[in-house]
């Protein structure tokens, strides 16, 4: 096992494609997406739109090196403000399997 850090995204669907192309940009290449996640929270509710991504949202799940994180946040922030969404950032332990 290595240790790493775990970053959860949840952002509105239709910013996604953007979140993921400003990750890219700054190296962030790998990561694992869910769509059509509903839930509630401060913005109410998002209940999903089976026809398209209208009141939903996407979570986007990222395990970095702990000195990536700092870039990943700092410019993923103008976009949780703008948009709103949620980020968490925890430790975890990536369990590879060549270990």
């Amino acid at each position: 096992m290595r240790p790493v850090k775990r970053i959860e995204i949840i952002i509105d669907s239709m910013d996604a494609r953007s979140v993921l192309e400003d990750l890219e940009a700054i190296g962030i290449t790998s990561y694992s997406l869910i769509r059509n996640v509903i839930g509630s929270g401060d913005r109410g509710a998002r209940t999903g739109d089976l026809l398209n991504d209208a009141m939903s949202n996407t979570y986007i799940l990222i395990a970095c090196e702990e000195n990536e994180v700092e870039k990943i946040i700092e410019d993923l922030r103008p976009k949780l403000k703008r948009f709103g969404g949620m980020c968490l950032v925890s430790d975890a332990q990536w369990v590879r399997h060549g270990d």
